[in-house]
């Protein structure tokens, strides 16, 4: 298991060492208040205590949804207290550990009419911290984010908050290209293309990037990291990741 990323808490998340895996709370609660109708928030989305605690304080918010019945029991024995779980029990032994649930949370086994809040809860909100490594090129960046901290399985992950000189409004310029082309390259590292009419990056650039898929995401880090107007404010653990059974 990976060690938290040793920085206080009040520092500014360009410190936290990358790659990192951070949370906005303002954005997620925005998200959160978005809501119009009685959901289930997908628990196994984010696999973390702390990010389904702040969805069920949502008055719309009406229990969390789990794969199976590990993640029920990680989830359950962090209190929350409403949990349905998606995957039918198959085994006695699954069927058996979810009713000894039953002292810690409401365990639901059926579809019970509660639309699954899903990625789109998290759209925005969730990004992966990098630090360029080297510019071999005038066009081309290497940073320190590839396939083991943002993954690459359902697309590519884009670069936030740069733009080139024409788009104004997001990555885009006025013909809808793409500025800055991201992939998630090998391992150890990913690679950002810069088409002409961006800024070209330097070594040691901090930035961030929107992973393709959040649920993959989680899945690669130990620890997420709340930040809020730009600083650290709180520790999560990834408690749920690789609860499979």
């Amino acid at each position: 298991m990976q060690e938290p990323i040793h920085v206080a808490i009040g520092s500014p998340v360009d410190e936290i060492d990358t790659p990192a895996l951070l949370v906005d709370i303002d954005r997620l609660a925005a998200n959160l208040r978005a809501l119009q109708s009685p959901v289930r928030a997908a628990a196994w989305v984010h696999c973390t205590p702390a990010i389904a605690h702040l969805q069920l304080r949502e008055r719309h918010v009406e229990g969390i949804a789990v794969r199976g019945v590990a993640e029920a029991e990680v989830f359950a024995a962090a209190g929350c207290r409403d949990v349905r779980i998606l995957r039918p029990l198959v085994t006695a032994s699954t069927r058996r550990r979810a009713d000894a649930l039953a002292g810690l949370a409401r365990v639901v086994l059926k579809d019970d009419g509660l639309a699954l809040w899903e990625e789109d809860a998290l759209a925005g909100a969730v990004t992966v911290s990098a630090t360029v490594a080297s510019t071999p090129e005038p066009d081309r960046a290497i940073h320190d984010c590839g396939q083991k901290a943002i993954g690459r399985d359902t697309a590519s992950p884009k670069v936030k908050g740069r733009e080139g000189r024409e788009g104004r409004e997001g990555r885009e310029g006025r013909e809808g290209r793409e500025e800055l082309i991201a992939n998630a390259g090998s391992a150890e590292h990913g690679i950002v293309a810069v088409r002409s009419g961006a800024q070209p990056f330097s070594i040691g650039d901090w930035l961030e990037l929107v992973p393709g898929d959040v649920a993959t995401a989680f899945a690669l880090h130990d620890f997420a990291y709340g930040v809020r107007d730009g600083r650290l404010e709180a520790v999560w653990p990834v408690s749920a990741r690789g609860a499979w059974q």
